[in-house]
């Protein structure tokens, strides 16, 4: 995911590449390893944090490319916009989830997920519901497109 929105800040101008050696939540810029996030799986469950990650990333870019700074200035508002309005659809849909208001226990580690469709994560709570377990782990590929199926995936897995 993180992938995804290093690609929707620096569109042609970057060059995504996975690296196994850094933290699910950094980046290698210009040679440099930045922290973009708390966790990879924050960043992953809950797309309302996509925006302010985005910034950071363009921030790291712009610093290392001032040259394209306008670049990626304008590739953040245009993913952002569209993205936003996604988001607020996937906020009105877990609006009516049942597990909204409800003490769930976190087996599938999926707290963040719970958390963002109103559940009270709670050790003694109801069982998770069993589609979590079946549930993507991550993005398909480093594509916007790819985290959004993703985050579709786990909505419906909510419903």
């Amino acid at each position: 995911m993180l992938g995804a929105i290093v690609t929707a800040e620096g569109g042609t101008d970057v060059l995504v590449r996975i690296d196994a050696k850094l933290g699910p939540a950094d980046i290698r810029v210009g040679g440099a390893v930045h922290s973009v996030a708390a966790s990879q799986r924050d960043l992953l469950d809950d797309p309302r944090n996509a925006p302010r990650v985005g910034a950071g990333v363009r921030k790291i870019l712009s610093a290392v490319r001032p040259d394209l700074a306008a670049t990626f200035e304008a590739n953040h508002k245009t993913w952002t916009r569209t993205f936003v309005r996604q988001v607020l659809a996937w906020n009105a849909r877990l609006a009516a989830s049942p597990v909204r208001g409800k003490r769930i226990v976190n087996s599938f580690d999926r707290a963040v997920l719970l958390a963002w469709a109103g559940a009270v994560v709670d050790p003694k709570g109801q069982p998770s519901p069993p589609a979590l377990a079946r549930a993507p782990k991550d993005a398909t590929s480093t594509t916007l497109e790819s985290y959004v199926a993703y985050v579709e995936a786990l909505v419906r897995s909510l419903e």
